[in-house]
């Protein structure tokens, strides 16, 4: 996302960005804790969620290179949901005052931020419609393709059951729909790894959801 800065205007901020290399389930912020930083993520990939009552932790959205953490913060320093990488990798943090001043004298933030919140809307709405609209598979389908979408591999360190637990669908089903998608070449599945093999043909059978919302990768 950040190769949408002006030239310039990036290489006045450049001093101010420090690259890090984010784990798996490493925490960014928790709900309503004080924020320091926004992140841009470059390779990984961050979900933000929402905490149940039995303890548990639910996804709401995942945010990778097309996008940052922590610019829901417009007014304040406060996030309502946790931040925690999903899949390790790298990402630029920016100190949050510094982003916040920014937005109002550089449009190309601006913007960033826009593109950011219109990929969140998305992903909380869509998948209500996808889940009446299209089978198990096209929605798995849709879930691997999107979140490819936001980092730089072809692969990524997922079971079934987590698949399952995102998509709200029984194991049986990611089980089944991987299997088919293995046999036909599209992926290769090992344990707690997915792998694409043919991300072209494997995107054609996307639903009409994933080119919805990524218009610049429908064709």
């Amino acid at each position: 996302m950040l190769k949408h800065l002006i030239q310039e205007k990036y290489l006045r901020l450049l001093p101010h960005f420090q690259l890090v290399c984010l784990e798996t389930d490493q925490l960014i912020f928790r709900p309503h804790e004080n924020i320091q930083f926004v992140f841009f993520p470059v390779s990984a990939i961050i979900a933000m969620q929402i905490d149940m009552a039995n303890g548990a932790s639910a996804d709401i959205v995942l945010i990778g290179k097309e996008g940052m953490v922590g610019s829901g913060v417009m007014g304040g320093n406060q996030n309502f949901s946790r931040a925690k990488v999903r899949f390790a990798g790298f990402a630029y943090k920016l100190p949050l005052g510094l982003f916040q001043s920014e937005l109002g004298q550089n449009n190309d933030f601006l913007k960033i931020w826009m593109a950011t919140t219109r990929q969140m809307i998305l992903q909380i709405a869509m998948p209500t419609v996808c889940s009446s609209k299209h089978s198990n598979e096209q929605q798995i389908v849709r879930w691997i393709m999107n979140t490819l979408d936001k980092t730089e591999g072809q692969s990524l360190q997922i079971t079934h059951q987590e698949i399952a637990d995102i998509l709200g669908i029984r194991r049986e089903s990611v089980t089944l729909a991987a299997g088919k998608l293995s046999q036909e070449g599209l992926i290769e599945v090992t344990r707690g790894q997915l792998r694409v093999l043919d991300r072209p043909l494997l995107q054609s059978r996307a639903c009409d959801c994933y080119r919805f919302m990524n218009p610049a990768n429908a064709h």
